[in-house]
């Protein structure tokens, strides 16, 4: 029988710590303030009432800076992604994103 898909696979926990490592790099090109909103609300499931409390900011405040931190999270994966074409997530050389 014929494989399909991947002809080097590669386990969930090496897929899984590729990821995360891609996340991280992606995280690194926000301004700190975009990061640790974006982190705690998306990845760590605070709620952004939560966020704006223990930083002291408004909601409208917390909820631009979310919407900024995504918009620059999604530019930058679109980058990620012209640069891996044929390799994919699996092979991507995000690294180079932050080599500039």
């Amino acid at each position: 029988m014929k494989s399909v898909g991947n002809p080097d696979p590669i386990g969930d926990d090496e897929l899984e710590a590729l990821i995360c490592d891609c996340i991280e790099i992606l995280f690194q090109t926000l301004p700190a303030d975009q990061a640790s909103i974006v982190r705690a609300i998306d990845l760590e499931g605070a709620s952004p009432q939560s966020v704006a409390d223990t930083l002291g900011l408004g909601l409208g405040d917390v909820a631009t800076v979310l919407a900024l931190g995504r918009q620059g999270l999604k530019a930058t994966f679109g980058e990620m992604s012209r640069i891996c074409p044929v390799h994919g997530l699996a092979g991507c050389e995000c690294h180079r994103i932050g080599d500039d």
